[in-house]
């Protein structure tokens, strides 16, 4: 069996270790389509559940957002000892970037939202009259 050098240890060392940092920066944008073909079938509950769906999603969304935010602010951080941690930085979540992948979910899922309340409008059924009404 050949017998490997240190340098050659070290080298695959470094890029294994900029191979994982580099996995850490960020992800592709999934939103959700505004139209779905089952949405003239939706019930008025179904509506009222699927918003609240898409609240608390949007809600996940400004916290992942946040989260890849300082996860960043971290990482620069320690970039001024280790610079090659400036590969792990999430560049889709930085100001000069058009827009963020969680940024893109949540107008998809705000274009989603209203969609839906338009069809349950056109059915009378939104707002609720149970918990809103024009007179309070």
């Amino acid at each position: 069996m050949p017998r490997r050098s240190l340098p050659n240890y070290l080298a695959l060392t470094a890029w294994l270790g900029l191979g994982m940092l580099a996995g850490c920066g960020g992800r592709m944008a999934n939103p959700t389509p505004e139209v779905s073909i089952y949405d003239r079938y939706m019930t008025c509950e179904q509506i009222r559940q699927e918003v609240a769906r898409n609240y608390e999603a949007q809600h996940e969304l400004a916290r992942e957002q946040a989260w890849a935010e300082e996860k960043n602010d971290m990482i620069m951080g320690l970039s001024l000892a280790f610079p090659p941690g400036w590969f792990a930085v999430d560049q889709t979540v930085e100001g000069d970037y058009p827009e963020a992948p969680q940024e893109i979910e949540t107008l998809a899922l705000g274009a989603r939202d209203r969609h839906i309340i338009g069809l349950a409008k056109e059915d009378a059924c939104w707002p609720d009259p149970k918990v809103w009404s024009p007179a309070s």
